[in-house]
Order: structure tokens, then C-alpha cells, then sequence
């Protein structure tokens, strides 16, 4: 069975038998399992980090850098031009620019590898997860094994883990400021209103 191109206007029955899931039981845990092997982990594709001689060299490609080394080349040209070419002295503050350019980059781009380091070793330590039911009884599971199917229980102050359709709500409030700019907290329903001819779809739905 396809999904309807607007999954808000699906019906519970609808997104039960798309998913094989339930709305009161959630998936079994071997569907879950598969599920994950399939469509990977819940999280946004990262590009690899950057290697220390990549920032070395992108520190080297900056405005200043360029403008300073240049000014060494051009030292170095207009000395070895003048009568005193052979005078190895003559050549001292194209020699000075030079090396505190490689060593401003270098120690920018080593400050800036380390900082990449511990970024992700915070991120890992504050590995945030979420409730959802699986084999019919809650279970805690990180964030990233959430599964297409799941079925999610929010709490207050918990962080929506992924595109969610609400199944069952009271009260319930969200901020989408991240998304839409909205500076209140958005009110949400679990309840499927009609669409009427005409209206545009919003962002975000009232039930997702």
C-alpha cells in the first residue's frame, strides 16, 4: 500500500498498514531491527572532518595570509634586484613575513583540528534518546535507532527525535522556531482536519 502524498491526511489505519505497525502496540523488535539495517541510522549525513594539512592549506588561502605573503615575495623580488642581491641580510624581512605566516597557519588550523576532536567526543557523550513502545511496552533508545514506524512517546521538554505524526496529544505544544521563525510555541492535534480546495499545505502541519 502507497502512502498518501500528504502523510497528515492519512488516516491511523492508513499509516498502520503502510509502516506494519501499530498505534497502541508500536513495532516488534526484530522489525525495528530490520528497519534499521535497511534505512540506517536516524541522523543528518555528516561530512568527514577536515584533515590537519587541509586547514593548514585553507588557513594559507586566507585574505590576509595571501596579501602577507605576497608582500614577502615582493620583498624578496625587489632585493634580489638591487645592487646588495648576494647579501643574504637584505633578505630578512621577506625570511621574518614568511615564517610567521606558515607559523600563524599552522597553529590555527592544529587549534582548530583539536576543537573538530572535542566537539565530537561532546556530542557522543550527550547521545540524546527517546521513549518509544516496541513489543507493546516502553523502551528508552538513543535517538539515531529510531526507526520508520516507530511509535514515539513525547514528554514535556522532550526534543522531537524525527518527522512525527501525532496519533495522540493533549494539550500538547511545540516551538518551531528552528524551522519556521515562530517565536510561540506552536499547539498541536492529533485530529486529521480536511484540507480545502485551494489552501496551500503549510510547513507543518497541526498533527505532525
Amino acid at each position: 500500500m502507497a502512502l498518501p502524498a500528504d502523510p497528515d491526511q492519512a488516516t491511523l489505519e492508513e499509516l498502520e498498514e503502510y509502516y506494519s505497525s501499530s498505534v497502541s502496540l508500536g513495532l516488534t523488535s526484530k522489525q525495528a531491527e530490520s528497519s534499521l539495517s535497511r534505512d540506517g541510522p536516524n541522523q543528518l549525513d555528516k561530512p568527514p572532518n577536515p584533515t590537519l594539512c587541509m586547514l593548514f592549506f585553507l588557513q594559507l588561502a586566507g585574505f590576509v595570509m595571501v596579501l602577507l605573503l605576497g608582500a614577502a615575495v615582493a620583498s624578496a623580488i625587489v632585493n634580489a634586484m638591487s645592487p646588495n642581491w648576494d647579501d643574504a641580510l637584505s633578505y630578512i624581512t621577506a625570511e621574518a613575513i614568511f615564517i610567521i605566516v606558515v607559523l600563524n597557519a599552522a597553529i590555527a588550523a592544529w587549534t582548530e583540528y583539536q576543537a573538530g576532536d572535542a566537539l565530537d567526543a561532546l556530542s557522543k557523550m550527550s547521545q540524546p534518546s527517546i521513549f518509544v513502545v516496541r513489543d507493546g511496552k516502553e523502551a528508552k533508545v538513543d535517538v539515531p535507532h529510531v526507526v520508520r514506524g516507530d511509535l514515539v512517546v513525547l514528554g514535556t521538554g522532550d526534543v522531537v527525535p524525527a518527522d512525527l505524526r501525532l496519533v495522540q496529544a493533549e494539550d500538547v505544544k511545540v516551538s518551531e522556531m528552528a524551522l519556521t521563525g515562530e517565536p510561540d510555541d506552536v499547539s498541536k492535534t492529533w485530529k486529521v482536519r480536511p484540507r480545502r480546495e485551494g489552501e496551500t499545505e503549510k510547513l507543518t502541519p497541526e498533527n505532525m
